[in-house]
């Protein structure tokens, strides 16, 4: 909070009784609106952004440090939300540089409060969920603490949900009851309302103590006070609680985590001092909240401690005075998917094109292949970024538009770009680029969005993207493939996935058995992709050999257009391979391309009559299945869809 009445302006506690006092010109929770560039405050005879406001308390904190340590401070690690997306850590780290620092780091506060946690010494594996409400925002991270190692299995959050909300409750329900028995509404005045707003969080604080507190409002000349309980005040923000239930069982949900097998929910955060946070924490987990750090200085004490890391590892150990003892090294997750602006399968919309899939660990780096069509002379390409999950991409966050030059003509086919996506340790996105022939990199500049994105909800015209590419992977789930074999048709699955261009390749995933299951439709998100790779497994279609994959193949290429390729993994021998064959023949007349793939005990001339050409079937070894896919992403990549007909086949190693 920052009181613009005086000259410099007020920072924090001062700043908060200014407020108490009745004063207009204050700036607070704009921590909220990081990263939004429409947000501005009028105050102090300037206009005020939150990067603006952010660097004012930051450079206070700056301050108050030198004056306590008697020595300059030019470094920081700063931490965040866990749920900030880009735009709010890059204005984070602006924020920063114009208070005077240095951002060695960012760090999730989570993470932080989980960092501060390990300190304390243990022998076992915990496995923690760190439930942190703040006054403005809620986070919550799954995260396993070992000996030597805190890692962040999964995170989200909602930067509108913290104590403010809880204060706001009270605020609006005293208004109104004034409201209906005075007549005027002591909400519609400035200096009333921030009087109320400081009332209520007093009340709110009083409450956790208490069983009930008593509120006073003065306006227009009326008085008149008013009773509130801990039970009403409980009943006014339900649904608040069961926000944060929401999401703290969502991130254990993508986890695979439940209560059960939980060790414990640790508190963060002033707002968790509310009994009501601790008794419903009782109640979602069947556990007593995990005490052991102080839940206002938890957050700091974990940055702290991650700057002493890191200072000592700069130095080679040189700093020893720094380091803390019993600190463990961490590896964070970031919170948001991030993508791309793509075209659909069909052609009739923009999807969110998922690249690198919520909760991967950072520092992370996909590379995909991206397929143009290229006029004579230099080329360019504007990628659209998203942060999202969803896949209409006018429901996510765009990240700008990158724009890529200096790209060459190719005269053979469809010129190859290697485009690396990339999260660094702070969360903050890296794109770069380079020509795949030439292993030239290429400029890319990010530029601003248009002011008009009505496109999106228009059907994309032709363009000279590549024509569309639709693959399907099938697996043999029989018995024999328990164990190391799946495990390594799954790691061959994804390698292939990360390679595929997505933005003009859709890939779904086929299990057979002794019956046949679609485990995806062909889709172009990643991150659903490795979940239904993720989720194949001995005995869902079975345990024997006495079906195959074509019939449903055919009946889901046969209705798409552009290039079709049906991926068949085997390690054995099929009950009935003389129908196999029949059908496989029947996708071949549909010219949809079937590669064959076999090791173990399948039989290589078998491969050969199921799949379309000698050179698409493949018989290989376990351990060489990896690569063997990526061969294949790389072929069906780099020679376009000029081998969707019967004419040009796919000479596959050729």
């Amino acid at each position: 909070m920052i009181d613009f009445s005086c000259d410099p302006p007020r920072v924090g506690e001062e700043a908060k009784a200014s407020q108490g006092l009745g004063e207009e010109k204050i700036a607070s929770f704009f921590k909220r609106s990081m990263g939004d560039p429409n947000f501005v405050l009028h105050l102090g005879g300037q206009v005020r952004t939150p990067i603006d406001l952010s660097a004012l308390v930051l450079k206070k904190l700056k301050g108050d440090a030198e004056a306590k340590l008697g020595t300059p401070v030019t470094q920081a690690v700063i931490t965040v939300p866990a749920y900030f997306n880009n735009a709010q850590r890059e204005a984070t780290i602006e924020a920063g540089r114009l208070a005077g620092l240095e951002v060695l780091r960012i760090i999730n506060e989570p993470t932080a409060a989980a960092l501060a946690f390990g300190l304390r010494e243990t022998k076992t594996e915990q496995r923690v969920l760190v439930y942190d409400l703040g006054g403005g925002t809620f986070d919550v991270s799954l995260v396993e603490i070992t000996p030597v190692n805190i890692s962040v299995l999964a995170t989200d959050g909602d930067h509108n949900l913290g104590g403010k909300d809880w204060d706001d409750r009270i605020v609006v329900y005293l208004g109104q009851h004034f409201a209906d028995a005075h007549g005027v509404n002591p909400l519609d005045n400035n200096v009333s309302f921030n009087d109320l707003l400081v009332r209520a969080e007093d009340a709110k604080k009083a409450l956790s103590s208490r069983n009930s507190t008593r509120v006073a409002i003065h306006y227009e000349g009326q008085r008149e006070t008013y009773e509130l309980t801990r039970e009403k005040f409980q009943e006014l923000t339900q649904d608040l609680m069961e926000r944060t239930q929401c999401l703290a069982e969502q991130v254990m949900t993508e986890s695979g985590v439940t209560w059960t097998n939980l060790t414990g929910v640790l508190l963060v955060g002033g707002s968790t001092r509310m009994p009501m946070v601790h008794d419903y924490v009782r109640r979602m987990s069947g556990k007593e909240p995990m005490m052991g750090v102080n839940v206002d200085e938890a957050v700091a004490m974990g940055a702290a401690i991650q700057a002493a890391i890191d200072l000592r590892e700069k130095s080679g150990g040189k700093h020893e005075t720094f380091f803390l003892g019993g600190s463990r090294r961490i590896q964070d997750v970031m919170s948001h998917s991030l993508g791309m602006i793509a075209v659909s399968q069909d052609g009739s919309k923009y999807v969110n094109s998922i690249i690198i899939p919520k909760n991967q660990q950072i520092p992370c780096t996909i590379q995909r292949p991206y397929q143009l069509r290229t006029r004579r002379g230099d080329n360019e390409l504007e990628i659209y970024i998203t942060q999202g999950e969803i896949e209409d991409p006018r429901s996510c966050s765009f990240l700008g538009k990158h724009r890529l030059t200096g790209i060459h003509h190719s005269s053979s086919g469809p010129t190859v770009l290697d485009i690396s996506y990339a999260y660094d340790q702070n969360g903050v996105v890296q794109v770069s680029a380079l020509d795949h022939a030439s292993g030239i990199h290429l400029p890319i500049r990010v530029e601003s969005l248009p002011s008009d994105m009505s496109w999106l909800s228009r059907p994309p015209q032709a363009s000279l993207a590549q024509e569309h590419l639709t693959v399907y992977m099938a697996f043999d789930l029989s018995g024999s493939m328990a164990g190391g074999p799946l495990q390594q048709a799954q790691k061959a699955a994804n390698a292939f996935v990360d390679q595929m261009d997505l933005a003009h390749t859709s890939v779904g995933v086929i299990a057979f058995a002794d019956s046949v299951s679609i485990s995806i439709n062909a889709s172009q998100n990643a991150k659903q992709l490795r979940k239904a790779i993720g989720s194949l497994s001995i005995g869902m279609v079975g345990f024997g050999n006495a079906t195959d994959p074509f019939r449903e193949a055919l009946d889901l290429l046969q209705k798409v257009s552009g290039a079709r390729f049906l991926i068949v993994l085997t390690d054995g021998v099929w009950s009935h391979q003389e129908a196999a064959v029949k059908r496989a023949k029947a996708c071949h007349q549909k010219e949809i391309e079937v590669v064959a793939i076999g090791f173990g005990g399948a039989d290589k001339k078998f491969l050969r009559r199921i799949a379309t050409s000698e050179e698409a079937s493949l018989l290989t070894a376990v351990d060489k299945l990896v690569s063997t896919f990526s061969t294949i992403a790389k072929e069906l990549t780099q020679r376009g869809s000029g081998a969707a007909s019967g004419s040009s086949r796919m000479k596959w190693f050729g």
